[in-house]
């Protein structure tokens, strides 16, 4: 594959293909939900790099309560789902829970940029984002008792190496039990695994950032450790947590590593440049178009800073002014050094810091890339046109380092999968 160019994955199955059928899909207002907001809502992926295959999960709030996991596999170019979905309870006017309260399956969610990969313990991991119903984070119940609220749910795992197997991820029972399948328990896999960091006392370093919602997060292997570097919301103000992930979820360790301070808006995702050492946030507004925190100062107090339009070189007007910047996801290529962003359409950017630290707020460089050929993804517009509209990327745009490739999903019925080369370093 040539570089700065993409390739689009043939399709042998495509998502809409793959759906669970309508009597195995839990309700959503008069009817059943529909996958794909899955992709078109405020979604992400996860790149599985041992089984080569992307890992989507989301949905959530006012777009639907669809919990299938489906997978697509890149070597095959077929779409499918993993695990059936859950039912649900309502417990009142727009506030409901999977029938297990959360416990083995987590509630449909936009989860912005908030699901990854961990390769060390060989799980997909979502820490959720704006649930069906409320929009709120994840939550638990008491199914034994009325459903009564609990507390705040963790983040979940998802073991896949029962996937494909026509299984409930949860419980045995929990499946949508309507048409040829009333009465009908189905076996689940029990695959999920909550950790209940709120219920076991692990919690209390995220104080009052307790919303995942337009969260963000990012992977690095530290010390042999799943590490994931993750943005949690307090009326709004993001801080950065450093999630450590042990083989027992008692052992997880969580810290903060950096504070809202000059603040960031909007519900862009982020990315973690390992060179550097650098979190950074794509930012909505005028003013600030990313937010970082050095994590060479990792601690409570470590502030975030603002980069300014202004204090950037470069192609900065062209960013500014890009028809897909509000929506734009952001990702960081190891061997280029640079962060590369994807909004839709063929065009790139890359996003180049500064030396020197403190991580200094001027100096920063974006460059407007435009790949060669003529085979590129749809922009917004043409998504619309086509039936495949999305509200944006956010997660669905990944770097893969085995590949040494992007990852990028668009089109929500058809679950388009898009490989972008980039330049050598």
């Amino acid at each position: 594959m040539p570089e700065n160019s993409w390739y689009k994955v043939p399709l042998n199955t495509a998502f809409n293909t793959s759906w669970v059928e309508p009597e195995l899909r839990p309700p959503y207002l008069a009817g059943k939900a529909s996958p794909d907001a899955l992709i078109r809502a405020w979604g992400g992926f996860a790149y599985d790099a041992r089984r080569k295959k992307i890992i989507l999960c989301g949905g959530g709030h006012a777009n639907t309560s669809d919990n299938t996991i489906y997978e697509f596999d890149l070597d095959l170019g077929e779409w499918s789902f993993a695990y059936l979905p859950s039912d649900y309870v309502t417990l009142g006017t727009g506030l409901y829970t999977p029938i297990c309260g959360g416990f083995r399956q987590p509630c449909s969610s936009h989860v912005y940029d908030n699901n990854i990969y961990l390769p060390i313990l060989n799980k997909f991991c979502t820490f959720g984002g704006a649930q069906h119903g409320d929009g709120g984070e994840l939550k638990l119940y008491d199914p034994d008792n009325g459903y009564a609220y609990l507390r705040r749910a963790g983040a979940y795992l998802l073991d896949l190496s029962q996937a494909g197997q026509n299984l409930v991820a949860g419980g045995t029972g929990d499946n949508p039990k309507t048409g040829a399948y009333a009465g009908v328990d189905l076996p689940g896999a029990n695959a999920w695994q909550l950790r209940d960091w709120y219920g076991i006392g692990q919690a209390s370093v995220f104080g009052s950032s307790v919303q995942s919602r337009m969260g963000c997060t990012a992977y690095r292997e530290e010390g042999g450790f799943d590490v994931v570097y993750v943005v949690k919301l307090s009326s709004g103000a993001k801080s950065l947590f450093r999630v450590e992930f042990h083989e027992d979820p008692a052992d997880d360790v969580i810290t903060k590593v950096g504070r809202a301070w000059n603040g960031a808006n909007g519900e862009l995702p982020g990315g973690l440049d390992y060179q550097r050492n650098l979190f950074v946030m794509c930012n909505s507004g005028t003013s600030a178009a990313f937010v970082f925190w050095d994590l060479d100062y990792a601690s409570p107090t470590n502030n975030d800073n603002r980069v300014l339009y202004s204090n950037i070189t470069g192609d900065i007007t062209d960013y500014l002014n890009d028809v897909h910047n509000d929506k734009m996801a952001i990702d960081y290529d190891q061997q280029l050094g640079k962060f590369v962003l994807w909004g839709n359409g063929g065009t790139l950017y890359y996003l180049t810091p500064p030396p020197g630290k403190p991580t200094p707020t001027t100096g920063w460089y974006i460059e407007k890339v435009e790949p060669a050929g003529l085979s590129v993804p749809l922009t917004a517009s043409e998504l619309s046109a086509d039936g495949g509209s999305g509200v944006g990327i956010f997660g669905k745009w990944e770097y893969a380092p085995d590949l040494n490739c992007f990852i990028g999903l668009q089109h929500s019925q058809n679950g388009d999968v898009w490989i972008y080369k980039p330049l050598a370093a």
